[in-house]
């Protein structure tokens, strides 16, 4: 069926060349020539929209017309003057003209190839006056949906090449069109959902850990543009270079932030949450979505209230002081494309190209609201743990084929060599530590993976399946426990660290990541044990 539109956007990256030099190697070649010719390279799951394309060129050659670039790795967009274009419905063709086309690439064959007499920079406020046309005709997989899109205002540079696709079809936008940003795509991908109903099939084999990223003021850059590497390139350019020292491929299947995404509950580290996930969503093989990712809430996440609990007093419950998770609700909102639950709990299943299913809970370990003489306490509540277990599927049955993991914010287990002995604030251990490790052990849970202190940790817990019968070794079940040091935090070493499963084992990697670069970024440490 053919599209109606008014508008092309063509989606480009430097791959080949040093930063800026697709445009400015096109560009010398327009000074040279008068013109240049610039291929289409699509991805493998998209077709050759011929029908489109061909009245796209039959415009350009009888009246020149504008169309945009957007380099995916620089947010940069650039406005087109196209006087032509090449294509074949189903085969690559070389460049009509080889001399007219920058030397790195003119023995290549793409899909299609356009032909420009100017590429200036724009303004990204070119693209608002466009909304997206839906255009299904272009995914070879029927169940890519991008028509929540459809009418739709663009909203940014971002909301464009977080999207896994090369080319849109746009019109003029109206008034009346929708200018809401949509941040995360599978959120509209299917039914949001707190709690995965069927396993998130991934082509990648690991995940991806951070912790108390603290980015309201953390000293990591978090925006691009400056000398020093943004905290998004500190991550992905370590995980490249391990690959390359170790010869091994890790593809990034989920990423996991165990609470503390900002500080003193700053709205603005949300904001930079967000843009942290988009560059290294364009980073990984596999972008991050709503299916994909998982967040739990840390004490920093929510507000505190300016007041003393009175001697006896009980806290409330964080779900009756919703205003004080706002800032942390709206993030969430953002990803998943539905306000939180009353616990602020949620889960995802991932199937990992390796075979293994992971079954990961986020749970919620600031059930109760914090004042300024009760901070910091970590509590869950049986009717958290009820809710998730029911909501998970983990009452009925002990999937063996599935690996379940937890993640909270608090710990089970004291990190700290030694703790602040301080009568007005609490341990780093959650109040009700033993009510978890039941629950954890009645789930079959085999993982267990927690923040807060900004410090590493790894342990190593058997416990048993039923304490109130004879004990033997048979009887207990193992658990691993797990802490990340700070990612973002001030003041301490920050790490990040990758999982990965083999047969029945867990392999963590902790790696250093230093923001005034005054070390080179490296694996501080190495772990594996069996599940």
């Amino acid at each position: 069926m053919f599209i109606e539109f008014d508008n092309l956007i063509l989606r480009f990256r430097d791959l080949v060349t040093e930063e800026h030099g697709t445009i400015e190697r096109h560009q010398s070649v327009i000074t040279q020539c008068g013109y240049v010719w610039w291929g289409w390279w699509k991805k493998g799951n998209e077709t050759t929209p011929f029908v489109e394309f061909s009245v796209w060129k039959s415009k350009a050659e009888s009246d020149p017309i504008d169309l945009f670039l957007v380099d995916s790795g620089q947010n940069l967009v650039y406005k087109a003057k196209c006087t032509g274009l090449q294509l074949r419905e189903n085969d690559k063709l070389s460049s009509p003209e080889r001399d007219a086309t920058p030397k790195y690439y003119q023995d290549k064959q793409c899909y299609a190839w356009f032909k420009f007499t100017s590429i200036d920079l724009c303004d990204e406020a070119e693209l608002k006056k466009y909304s997206y046309v839906h255009s299904p005709s272009l995914f070879i997989d029927k169940n890519v949906d991008y028509s929540k899109f459809e009418n739709k205002k663009i909203y940014s540079i971002a909301e464009l090449i977080q999207q896994n696709r090369t080319v849109w079809f746009v019109r003029n936008a109206l008034d009346t069109d929708p200018d809401n940003e949509i941040i995360l795509l599978n959120s509209e991908f299917v039914q949001p959902a707190h709690f995965s109903t069927k396993y998130y099939q991934s082509s990648g084999n690991t995940l991806l850990w951070l912790s108390d990223l603290h980015l309201s003021d953390t000293e990591f850059k978090v925006n691009r543009g400056g000398i020093s590497q943004t905290l998004a390139e500190h991550i992905y350019q370590r995980l490249k270079t391990e690959n390359e020292e170790t010869e091994e491929t890790k593809i990034i299947a989920g990423t996991v932030i165990s609470g503390d995404i900002t500080s003193c509950a700053n709205p603005e580290g949300f904001t930079q949450a967000k843009n942290l996930v988009r560059d290294l969503s364009n980073e990984f093989l596999e972008p991050i979505s709503s299916e994909n990712f998982i967040i739990c809430p840390g004490n920093h996440d929510f507000v505190r209230e300016e007041e003393e609990l009175e001697n006896g007093e009980e806290p409330a419950f964080i779900y009756d002081k919703m205003d004080n998770a706002r800032s942390y609700a709206d993030f969430y909102k953002s990803i998943y494309n539905i306000a939180p639950n009353k616990y602020f709990a949620m889960g995802r299943k991932i199937l990992l190209s390796s075979g293994h299913m992971l079954e990961i809970a986020a749970l919620n370990s600031l059930m109760l609201q914090q004042y300024l003489n009760f901070q910091g306490h970590g509590y869950l509540s049986q009717n958290q743990l009820n809710f998730v277990a029911e909501k998970m599927g983990w009452n009925d049955t002990k999937n063996e084929n599935a690996i379940r993991i937890v993640v909270m914010h608090h710990h089970y287990l004291p990190t700290c060599y030694t703790e602040k002995i301080n009568a007005t604030y609490a341990s780093s251990a959650v109040y009700d530590a033993d009510r978890l490790m039941n629950w954890l052990v009645q789930c079959n849970v085999k993982l267990l993976l927690h923040g807060h202190k900004h410090k590493a940790f790894i342990s190593q817990i058997n416990y048993p399946q039923n304490p109130q019968i004879h004990v033997v070794a048979e009887c207990m079940h193992n658990i691993v426990v797990a802490g990340m040091g700070g990612t973002g935090a001030k003041g301490v070493q920050n790490k990040f660290a990758t999982i990965q499963f083999r047969g029945n084992k867990v392999a963590i990697s902790f790696h250093n990541i230093y923001s005034d670069e005054s070390e080179r970024d490296c694996l501080a440490q190495k772990i594996e044990l069996p599940l």
